[in-house]
């Protein structure tokens, strides 16, 4: 099995009072959220930093069931699933962790712009003449945009008619930047959208309290979609004015201090 990075940090696992378990973004890295040590130790926890397969310095090809899997195994090793389960998720990690909820009581799931239905976060994308920072995210770098492999990529996802056909066999190559490093793009764009996933509703409401982040702006996810689906589950949903887009850049702190105001009880 391809090597699977797990940073741990905080309290010593056998005093811990809760795990507190972050999945990133599609292709981002869990090194990249602020979280001081002190302020862990401070709330009695444990920070587990999951960089699922293609994330960070995991190797493999990123697909959201096995890297669910992944996780719960890495748990049940650690036998942290004794204990309270706190979760910090953006994107598809976001989603990710709703899905695992399924399965697993978390206390509390914080979820910055969960990607909840793969295929149509893309088409979202071409809507709204967005795509192209989806593609560049998945370019050899020191390449052209004329040279291949990155041409192709960019003529492939250019239209959505990949999603109808399923025609991504030429795409078959390893990507590696500092984004993303898959072992076959193929691969990962039939893991995540060929057919794609959905997070259903009406499964956590009563099991785990969770609270949805939105940023001023996302065009990688329609925000009405989301808001709809929390009303649903009866999620709490705090939009956070001085995130710009979907990454929430530059306001990773303020998310982190309405997690802190909302607490661990």
């Amino acid at each position: 099995m391809a090597s699977l990075e797990v940073i741990e940090s905080g309290v010593p696992s056998a005093e811990a009072k809760g795990i507190l378990i972050l999945w990133p973004s599609t292709g981002g890295n869990s090194r990249s959220f602020r979280i001081r040590d002190s302020e862990l130790v401070s709330y009695g926890l444990r920070l587990v930093r999951f960089n699922p397969p293609s994330h960070g310095n995991s190797g493999g090809t990123y697909d959201p069931k096995t890297a669910i899997y992944l996780l719960d195994e890495y748990l049940t090793e650690k036998n942290y699933l004794g204990k309270p389960l706190y979760g910090i998720g953006h994107s598809g990690g976001g989603a990710a962790l709703l899905m695992y909820a399924k399965q697993t009581s978390f206390q509390k799931l914080f979820l910055l712009s969960p990607i909840l239905d793969s295929v149509l976060s893309l088409k979202y994308l071409y809507e709204s003449d967005s795509i192209e920072e989806f593609s560049r995210l998945l370019l050899l770098p020191n390449l052209s945009d004329g040279e291949p492999p990155n041409k192709q990529i960019l003529e492939t996802l250019t239209t959505p008619d990949w999603l109808e056909s399923g025609g991504v066999d030429h795409l078959s190559f390893p990507v590696k930047n500092v984004r993303i490093q898959v072992d076959s793009l193929a691969s990962f764009l039939r893991n995540l959208f060929l057919p794609g996933f959905q997070v259903e509703s009406g499964m956590y409401e009563k099991r785990t309290n969770v609270t949805i982040f939105l940023p001023a702006e996302d065009k990688w996810f329609p925000k009405t979609h989301t808001v709809d689906f929390a009303k649903r589950n009866q999620f709490r949903i705090l939009e956070i004015p001085e995130a710009p887009d979907h990454f929430f850049s530059q306001s990773w702190l303020s998310v982190w201090k309405e997690i802190k105001s909302i607490g661990w009880d």
